[in-house]
């Protein structure tokens, strides 16, 4: 079984450096629009990316003294925005990145765990934080620089993990609910309680912006105010990040099989007493990490439809109640007069869902 990561580490480049990586950026995003301006007029519909790059090389002789692998990988961008969208989206300025591959003339490395070599902009020193998997290939680098000034780089590599099924122990299965307040409720009555980092942060940012609609916009302060909000919008994610991280590989050490509803994360947050809390507890992104890390110690993790009832449904008799408000967290089961709390309920009946198709 082949496995795709992608690792990423702050990198501090010189002045220099900092130029041609900015030009690279210019480029790219440049040869993007121009390629969808070209779309749009009825050119390169089916054109080879090879021969657009070379065309426009000839045209814009500026494009030749930059890295052409990232140029190639802004059209292959472009043409699969167009191929699956059927809508051009433009790339802006706010979030500047290039991807560049691995190539044999051009290798991407990492040299004596702190500089990093990548093609056209040379040793860059690097924060090796956490070093690659032994035994893996790198396959290509993305260089983003964000809106705070910071300059990070994203290195994609891919290893051969052979396949060692898991035959799960009882003990080591675990049903979750989803909850807006906690993150989740397992089928033993436990909460996640995660911070609400957005929350914590919200007065400060807001103080912070309304410095920066007083400030003349352009200006110098105007500019030390908006990078200064940008770190804080950037340490909040990276918190966020931080904490799920953890969260997941602790829950992909522990359990063989994680049984879970099949949300749709974008439709609850429309609710607009919910979207706040919603986009602060990323279920959605510790979803998506919690399946790669249990993927990679060939673990499962099961879904159960969305539309199952697993807030009504009884654990103890299997009675369904039809209405049942959001409000109410703890209701009494009209058949066997159980008492129940309605997330550590739900937790249960996925759990016993699943296993039925395990």
């Amino acid at each position: 079984m082949e496995i795709i990561r992608q690792y990423k580490y702050l990198i501090k480049p010189n002045l220099t450096q900092k130029q041609i990586i900015n030009d690279i950026f210019g480029s790219v995003r440049f040869v993007h629009n121009r390629f969808l301006d070209d779309v749009k007029a009825g050119k390169f519909m089916k054109g080879k990316a090879v021969l657009i790059l070379e065309e426009y090389r000839e045209e814009y002789p500026f494009l030749k003294t930059v890295d052409g692998s990232a140029l190639m990988n802004a059209i292959f961008q472009a043409q699969d925005s167009h191929n699956r969208l059927s809508r051009y989206k433009s790339k802006r300025d706010s979030y500047a990145s290039y991807t560049t591959g691995n190539l044999p003339r051009s290798p991407i490395k990492i040299l004596n765990r702190d500089r990093v070599l990548i093609p056209k902009v040379g040793k860059v020193e690097i924060v090796y934080h956490r070093p690659l998997p032994k035994e893996s290939v790198i396959r290509k680098a993305t260089i983003m620089r964000y809106p705070d000034g910071k300059y990070y780089v994203s290195i994609c590599v891919s290893w051969d993990l052979p396949d060692t099924p898991i035959f799960p122990d009882q003990n080591r299965i675990i049903g979750i609910d989803y909850s807006s307040t906690h993150l989740f409720v397992d089928d033993k009555g436990n909460k996640a309680d995660m911070p609400h980092y957005y929350k914590e942060m919200q007065e400060r940012l807001t103080k912070e912006r309304k410095k920066m609609q007083r400030m003349v916009k352009g200006g110098k302060n105007y500019y030390k105010q908006r990078m200064k909000l940008a770190s804080l919008y950037h340490r909040e994610k990276n918190q966020r990040q931080d904490y799920l991280h953890k969260l997941t590989s602790q829950l992909a050490d522990q359990y063989d099989v994680i049984c879970m509803e099949d949300l749709d994360m974008q439709s609850i947050s429309q609710f607009h007493s919910l979207g706040k809390r919603t986009y602060d507890n990323a279920f959605g992104i510790f979803q998506r990490m919690l399946e790669y890390k249990m993927k990679e110690r060939g673990k499962k993790i099961l879904y159960v439809d969305r539309y199952y009832p697993s807030s009504k449904t009884c654990h103890v008799c299997g009675y369904v109640v039809k209405d049942l408000q959001l409000s109410e967290r703890e209701w009494e089961c009209p058949m066997c007069h159980s008492i129940l709390d309605r997330d550590v309920n739900a937790a249960i009946n996925i759990k016993k869902q699943c296993l039925k198709n395990l």
